[in-house]
């Protein structure tokens, strides 16, 4: 058992396996990873994999066209496998409204150097076969967007790369108590012991909330559920199919191994308090609904050229966790030294991880991350947090609104 350790990184998702292996590529001496559960099994390797560079907010935009570049070039950079498709996202406006959110989007990745473009129901017919043109009104195209064809290998592999320059691996670890003296991080207690440390990461996921009551510290998080599924195969689906997105519907789609693999945001969405849960619940255990998939699929039916017949391969979802403003939550807590943490993924937190890590590990030992930090300060909230309805009403309004947000340069 470890005793000691110059950093600890509570759990290892996306957020936290990137952390993690950032800091031990810094240079940073000590580092140990501790999770409830065994590596990277959680939430992340329940994703759907899609990045998405242009978003809402451009602090957050600029964190996933990073994260792309760092998924290009993750094998190289980490030595560990990597199976990416760069088919770029097709995404498709039916009304008035999602016509402006997609103009503007237009409008913002050619400001960020994306080469967005509106395109014509040919062209889509070429990016994107099974999609057909009835009552679209307006199509955007990011050429450069990709998908994972499994999302699991990326926090895996920032795991495995940070373990082979001396981090230290504690799955199967439970987190206790954590250690305050005089205002600032002291230990980390665990299952199998305590382990003085005098920085902690909390990257815990949908218990991240839980983590930080035992430092005292209230992190505004509220985890939801968050479902797919995948079809069996289907003549004709290629792996160069564009990622596509229907944005009234909430819905988005893109090819898995010879299949589609479709998801969603639920109308009305399923929170979860963790703190009620077993010591045991893994989300593998989440209680899932096959038919708030099915109504999603029912509101594109008109436009997505699927074989009802056609049979469900996998039906998985995870706990990702919202914040009240659809920002993550990364950086230092104030009033206690040494404490950060990286949570509130919001759905699409594994496709801007590389970037979350990188600049979280730049912060913590050099104080000059290569992207700022300020909009995701954990100081950011106001009202919309001061109590529990109103953190998960201001939740709900994110999660249910995603692809209505109208995006910024």
């Amino acid at each position: 058992m470890i005793d000691e350790a110059g950093v600890v990184v509570i759990g290892s998702g996306a957020f936290g396996a990137s952390t993690a292996y950032h800091l031990t590529a810094l240079g940073q001496e000590g580092v140990v990873v501790v999770d409830a559960h065994e590596i990277a099994s959680q939430t992340s390797p329940r994703a759907a994999g899609l990045t998405k560079q242009v978003r809402p907010d451009p602090d957050v935009s600029h964190m996933a066209i990073l994260s792309v570049q760092k998924i290009l070039r993750f094998t190289e950079e980490t030595g560990q496998p990597l199976t990416f498709v760069q088919p770029g996202s097709v995404n498709i406006a039916r009304g008035e409204k999602d016509e402006a959110v997609l103009r503007a989007e237009i409008a913002a990745g050619q400001a960020l150097g994306l080469e967005t473009s509106e395109l014509s129901f040919d062209e889509m017919s070429l990016l994107a076969p099974l999609i057909r043109p009835r009552d679209i009104r307006l199509i955007a195209y990011t050429p450069t967007d990709l998908y994972l064809e499994e999302p699991g290998q990326l926090p895996l592999g920032y795991a495995r790369a940070a373990e082979e320059q001396g981090a230290v691996l504690l799955p199967n670890t439970r987190v206790t108590g954590i250690g305050i003296e005089d205002g600032r991080v002291a230990g980390v207690t665990t299952s199998l012991g305590e382990i003085r440390t005098p920085i902690v990461v909390d990257a815990a996921g949908a218990w991240a909330r839980l983590v930080a009551e035992q430092a005292g510290i209230a992190v505004p998080i509220v985890p939801v559920r968050h479902q797919l599924y995948i079809t069996q195969r289907i003549p004709g689906v290629d792996a160069s199919h564009a990622i596509c997105r229907i944005y009234d519907a909430c819905v988005y789609m893109r090819p898995h191994q010879g299949g589609l693999l479709m998801g969603g945001y639920e109308r009305d969405p399923q929170f979860y308090d963790m703190s009620t849960a077993s010591p045991d619940f893994q989300i593998g255990d989440l209680p899932l609904d096959m038919s708030v998939l099915e109504r999603l699929a029912q509101l594109v039916s008109d436009q997505v050229l699927v074989d009802k017949s056609i049979g469900v391969r996998e039906h998985r979802g995870g706990l990702p966790t919202m914040t009240a403003d659809g920002r993550p939550i990364v950086g230092p807590v104030p009033g206690i030294e040494g404490f950060f943490v990286a949570c509130g993924c919001c759905v699409g937190g594994l496709s801007i991880s590389p970037a979350v890590g990188a600049t979280l590990a730049e912060l913590m030992l050099t104080g000059q991350p290569s992207l700022p930090l300020d909009a995701y300060a954990i100081t950011r909230f106001g009202a919309a947090v001061e109590s529990e309805d109103a953190l998960r009403a201001a939740c709900a309004h994110q999660y249910t609104d995603w692809y209505a947000r109208v995006p910024t340069a």
